[in-house]
């Protein structure tokens, strides 16, 4: 009995325990509904219920399934000076950062991007868009709880219980910036997430659609 319970609260931790209106996907032990773009070298992989971005992996690993507006739950874990993302209406191909929005995951405490970073690539940035506020990540190795949600042209991420960003796509007015991403105008598209080479660990990934 004690070992059942213990399996139970691990289950429950790596993939979430059940919420009322969200879906897991991530089911923590394959690749199931993801389909991998632009791999890189392993590109992603399953370790201990575990979604891990490997230091020798990478690409756009995105979900098969398209969405529009939805509320996008998971937990994350960063190497000392990872670098992810998550893309959001995206489409398989292309950068997502552009073809689509990304929405920054950075270790950008790390010396290597202290200082040399613009606010819009701070973590929870829309990326290169938007500037999230700052100081609400937790340090490398340790697990930050996110939420972005997507309703219409609304676009909020909360990280650690904090909301760090909230913005209406349509005050991006500038004509450069428009054309350069004009993912910002697409109303729906896959969601995935963005590595670069960097060990990232995800866990806990669930989604809820609104209507």
């Amino acid at each position: 009995m004690r070992l059942m319970v213990t399996l139970a609260l691990t289950a429950s931790m790596l993939w979430g325990a059940a919420e009322p209106g969200f879906e897991r996907l991530f089911d923590g032990e394959t690749l199931k509904g993801w389909i991998l773009r632009r791999g890189v070298g392993r590109g992603y992989v399953v370790e201990n219920g575990v979604l891990v971005c490997p230091e020798d992996g990478g690409g756009n690993l995105f979900t098969e399934r398209e969405y529009a507006d939805f509320v996008f739950r998971f937990e994350y874990k960063l190497s000392p000076g990872g670098n992810n993302g998550v893309g959001i209406r995206a489409p398989l191909d292309g950068d997502a950062a552009y073809a689509g929005m990304e929405i920054q995951i950075l270790d950008d405490q790390h010396e290597k991007y202290k200082g040399r970073i613009r606010p819009e690539q701070h973590t929870g940035s829309i990326y290169d868009v938007i500037p999230a506020r700052t100081r609400y990540q937790k340090p490398a190795g340790e697990w930050n709880e996110e939420e972005i949600s997507a309703s219409g042209r609304r676009i909020r991420v909360k990280l650690n219980g904090e909301i760090i960003v909230d913005a209406n796509l349509d005050i991006v007015q500038d004509p450069a910036l428009l054309k350069k991403h004009p993912g910002l105008s697409r109303t729906s598209g896959h969601i995935g997430f963005l590595g670069h080479r960097t060990r990232v660990e995800f866990r806990n990934i669930r989604i809820r659609t609104l209507p």
